[in-house]
């Protein structure tokens, strides 16, 4: 479970008739998956790339543990690695690096462990989703995860599978109509099996976007909206929120009637952006927690 960063694609600049444009040059990603004992791992490598477009590839790994692919990305590319039974790990590329680059990911085994989420009356909270994110000593804390997507029971409960065993974690928590909330720093001694409640605490604001045509007419169906929330200021200004483990980003279509609806958004300042071929509409406006906001925009 490391967090390393290391230099990404490069650019090279291209003359065409006095005209110049940049051109990105691809990297090419290679290394190994293997338990902390040096033995081969299967798994899979999923790569996030933040530029030209958020999107998300997934290379599996076979019974070598060896890996290799390339990555065209303009910006930062995140590798996460996974292999059943152990914690998942992660690796940074920044933008800029250019030829091949090695990545040898060694996975510790992980263990299972029961945790509870509750309301402040100690209600349990169904539908809530939990991920873990390490913090090794002397490392940078992860920020970026893409675990299992199983929810909150009707008693709360959640089964974490394959936590690391005596590594510093704390929980992420995403739960309707509730601020994310992170669980206190945590480190697991090997054969345990359960970890203390998680206490969700502020209301979130529930934010409505109704979308109309240019004309301001007629409402668009099936249409992503995003809106992104960083009252905390947590995500550094370069870089885009998804990165951030506690930056709010959510995405979601309208509907026939033209609305998208957003659940637990933090209090503070949120911007709502539209995007299509044609342009970008961005709306900025204030969540207030346990309050509902409506936000009317136009197709750019």
């Amino acid at each position: 479970m490391t967090y390393r960063s290391i230099r990404a694609t490069g650019t090279c600049l291209i003359f065409l008739g006095g005209i110049s444009f940049t051109v990105s040059e691809p990297i090419k990603i290679v290394g190994t998956l293997r338990d902390v004992n040096g033995f081969s791992l299967s798994g899979k490598i999923t790569v996030v790339q933040e530029k030209p477009n958020l999107a998300f590839t997934t290379h599996e790994v076979d019974k070598s543990g060896i890996f290799k692919f390339t990555s065209d990305s303009e910006g930062p590319v995140v590798l996460h690695a996974v292999s059943e039974d152990h914690p998942s790990a992660e690796h940074v590329i920044d933008a800029g690096t250019i030829g091949t680059v090695t990545v040898d990911f060694s996975l510790p085994l992980g263990q299972d462990v029961q945790v509870r989420v509750v309301d402040a009356e100690d209600n349990p909270v169904e539908g809530a989703e939990l991920r873990v994110r390490y913090h090794e000593p002397e490392k940078s804390m992860r920020r970026v995860s893409f675990e299992r997507s199983e929810r909150t029971d009707e008693d709360g409960r959640f089964l974490l599978q394959d936590v690391g065993i005596l590594v510093p974690f704390v929980v992420d928590v995403v739960a309707p109509n509730y601020v994310p909330t992170s669980s206190k720093l945590t480190k697991l001694a090997a054969g345990a099996t359960q970890m203390d409640d998680i206490v969700l605490g502020t209301p979130g604001a529930t934010v409505t976007v109704e979308l109309l045509d240019d004309k301001g007419v007629s409402p668009v169906p099936d249409t992503w909206v995003t809106l992104l929330a960083d009252p905390a200021g947590l995500a550094p200004e370069d870089r885009d929120s998804w990165l951030h483990y506690r930056a709010f980003r959510q995405r979601a279509l309208t509907s026939s009637e033209g609305s998208a609806r957003f659940s637990g958004v933090p209090p503070g300042r949120i911007l709502v952006r539209v995007k299509t071929e044609t342009g970008t509409a961005k709306a900025w406006t204030d969540a207030v927690s346990n309050q509902e906001v409506l936000v009317s925009m136009r197709m750019p």
